[in-house]
């Protein structure tokens, strides 16, 4: 709050100033034209200018100081916020950008915009200034940008690996639950990596007022913390542009190639849009769901014996291997059998059946009906 009362003075004083400056110099501007007045009169008009243009300046100023300091203090935060590699390569472009600007300015001055009526005198001047800050605008912002990629990607790089191999983690995937055990298959493509926005958002999440995020904001918390030495993640502390965490991760996703682990359908649409590859956990649990459910009946052809002596072992078209009780005294034979339950192991998918009747016994019975 001091700086900002601090630079808010020094602007006020600056603008009064040059009010006051700007009145003058109307004043000496305006002299060629006041033909046949006194020394005096001149003299009066001079001041009256000056007054008046202090006048201006004060009027103006509260308000183009507040917008200014405002500005200051925005522009400082951010800063501060930057990494020092940001800071570098955007002065770095601004010099690159003004480089440029130079000799662009150099070709307007070739230019005679001097034959153009009124504003002939101004147009050369104005378009130089608006050259420098068009190019060294540009200049900043690429040089940020290119910053932003490079550090996100450069602990992959010290490693031998490819941007490509990144997969950003969402908030939604984290509160989830499912994470460790997704890491812990080996099926993720790549490094992982948390962004720090995301990580600023459990935080926001687990100091809530309503218990229910509370609750998901501390249990994402707690598991990071089990997944740092179970299965070591990178944290990109390096700022993004956007409005919430979810318009961040899609920009950071595009700038470094990366994969977007997700549960959050309407991500997924918005970041499948803009070209991003997304990993919708969901999505891959319900591949994942078993094709038939208890209860289900089903007709099955018996190829082999099973473990128990009791036991016939039947097929899917998958693989998915269908042991039937009661069903080994009809190997060879179709049944039909009612699915009791499904387990998944290790090794795949494993589905119990009850036999109830061979297919051609109920065959039968149908046509004497």
């Amino acid at each position: 709050m001091a700086f900002k009362q601090t630079v808010h003075r020094v602007l006020f004083g600056v603008v009064t100033g040059l009010g006051g400056i700007a009145g003058i110099l109307f004043g000496l501007y305006s002299a060629r034209y006041l033909v046949g007045l006194t020394q005096v009169t001149i003299y009066a008009c001079y001041a009256a200018f000056t007054i008046l243009g202090l006048v201006l300046g004060i009027l103006l100023a509260d308000p183009v100081a507040d917008a200014a300091a405002e500005t200051v203090e925005s522009a400082t935060s951010s800063l501060q916020k930057m990494a020092l590699s940001e800071v570098v390569l955007g002065a770095l472009g601004l010099i690159i950008g003004l480089g440029l600007a130079f000799f662009v300015s150099l070709a307007i001055q070739s230019f005679k915009f001097e034959s153009v009526p009124l504003i002939g005198a101004w147009l050369s001047p104005v378009l130089i200034l608006f050259n420098a800050v068009l190019f060294g605008t540009l200049g900043a912002f690429v040089g940020v940008r290119f910053s932003a990629a490079k550090s996100v990607r450069g602990f992959l790089e010290a490693k031998g690996e490819k941007a490509e191999s990144l997969v950003l983690i969402d908030t939604s995937i984290i509160v989830d639950g499912r994470l460790a055990a997704v890491l812990e298959t080996g099926f993720l493509p790549g490094q992982v990596v948390v962004p720090q926005f995301v990580l600023g958002e459990l935080q926001t999440l687990a100091d809530s007022e309503d218990p229910l995020k509370r609750v998901r904001g501390r249990r994402g918390l707690e598991l990071l913390e089990e997944l740092r030495s179970s299965h070591p993640f990178q944290v990109a502390d390096d700022p993004v542009e956007g409005k919430g965490a979810d318009q961040k991760l899609v920009k950071l996703a595009r700038t470094t190639h990366a994969a977007l682990l997700t549960n959050d359908y309407n991500l997924q649409k918005v970041a499948s849009v803009q070209g991003v590859k997304v990993l919708n956990l969901n999505q891959l649990a319900a591949a994942l769901k078993p094709t038939v459910l208890p209860g289900q009946v089903l007709q099955l052809s018996l190829q082999r014996e099973g473990k128990e002596a009791h036991q016939g072992v039947a097929y899917f078209e998958d693989g998915t291997m269908v042991v039937v009780e009661r069903g080994r005294p009809h190997i060879g034979k179709d049944v039909i059998a009612e699915v009791s339950s499904v387990m998944q192991t290790a090794t795949g998918k494993m589905v119990f059946a009850k036999f109830r009747h061979l297919v051609e016994a109920n065959s039968a019975s149908e046509e004497s009906a």
